[in-house]
């Protein structure tokens, strides 16, 4: 298990889990945005052959643009994705990178108004 503080974001990844544990990754999510500082949460977990990532925010990043670049969705507070295929260490790099796009985007964003 990998945890980290990135942009405001708390991400959170973990090998596989028993399938009756999978109900925890939204919840963890929830409890990462406790943190002070945290605006956004991601939980990132192997399921077999795919990844699946739960994201969290409190309102003022969008986890449904992040979850979207990464070929999920969801909700401006709520969204998820599934990563067919990759390793978690391939999903966390993709994560970051989709971080990285959306506040790259949001500072442009900024600069027009």
């Amino acid at each position: 298990t990998a945890a980290k503080i990135y942009k405001c974001c708390a991400i959170s990844a973990s090998g596989e889990l028993p399938e009756e544990m999978r109900v925890v990754i939204p919840q963890a999510a929830n409890d990462l945005l406790e943190i002070e500082g945290v605006g956004a949460s991601f939980v990132a977990v192997q399921m077999g052959d795919m990844i699946s990532i739960s994201a969290r925010s409190m309102g003022e990043i969008n986890v449904q643009v992040i979850m979207e670049a990464l070929g999920g969705g969801g909700h401006l507070t709520m969204a998820g994705a599934q990563l067919k295929g990759t390793s978690l260490e391939e999903a966390w790099k993709q994560l970051i990178s989709a971080i990285d796009q959306y506040w790259e985007n949001s500072r442009k964003e900024g600069n027009k108004a």
